[in-house]
């Protein structure tokens, strides 16, 4: 049975570990960087980042089995700051540029703001999930689904609802939110140095999700 907590100081590292090695084939990556070992220093780079970024200014919520993270959800409310360009563009992202090379890590920004612009130009308050992943030998159990179900849509429920956001970047993703009761709002290709890589933008009213968040 999956149990539900906040990530703390200590689990960092390992959030940053199961990020890393969820992430490493998502088109946000491949796209950018082929060469293997390079693509996983980057992506490992990247995440530490991003994990410094959920932990200080949103909420990491961690779901467990057996006091094993299997599965970790970034959650930003409506009251939390965002995620801006100076955020990656700080003395610790030195070693991204250096793995990445400047131009293609700059280009990763730009396509990570372009992906999420859909999301953020909306005038009304929101919840988005910058980030859901389940530890890749547990992947096809639904372990996921059962996440976002018994743990990150009901928080969301208890913190107020509202409208809960995101953004994916694969087919196989686009329909497993589908299923899980999100509603598509925008579907777009992107440019990026290999390919257009497709993104779609996801919401739901948790509010009439009265069967979920119960």
């Amino acid at each position: 049975m999956l149990q539900y907590r906040f990530a703390e100081e200590k689990d960092l590292q390992a959030c940053v570990d199961l990020l890393s090695e969820s992430f490493f084939d998502y088109p946000y990556f491949t796209n950018f960087i082929e060469e293997e070992e390079k693509r996983r220093d980057f992506v490992r780079s990247i995440q530490t980042i991003a994990v410094q970024i959920y932990y200080g200014k949103q909420r990491i919520l961690l779901a467990e089995e057996d006091g094993e993270i299997l599965a970790l959800a970034a959650i930003q409310s409506p009251m939390d700051k965002g995620v801006e360009f100076k955020d990656y563009v700080s003395k610790k992202a030195l070693q991204t540029f250096m793995i990445g090379g400047i131009f293609k890590t700059l280009s990763w920004i730009s396509m990570t703001e372009k992906a999420e612009k859909v999301i953020h130009s909306q005038t009304h308050p929101y919840w988005y999930l910058s980030s859901l992943a389940v530890k890749n030998s547990r992947r096809g159990q639904g372990i996921g689904a059962e996440f976002l179900r018994e743990g990150v849509i009901p928080y969301v429920a208890a913190e107020g609802g509202g409208q809960f956001t995101l953004i994916t970047n694969t087919e196989g993703n686009a329909r497993f939110y589908e299923r899980a009761g999100f509603h598509l709002i925008s579907y777009e290709k992107i440019n990026t140095p290999k390919e257009q890589m497709g993104n779609w933008s996801f919401s739901m009213d948790v509010r009439n999700e009265k069967s979920i968040v119960a």
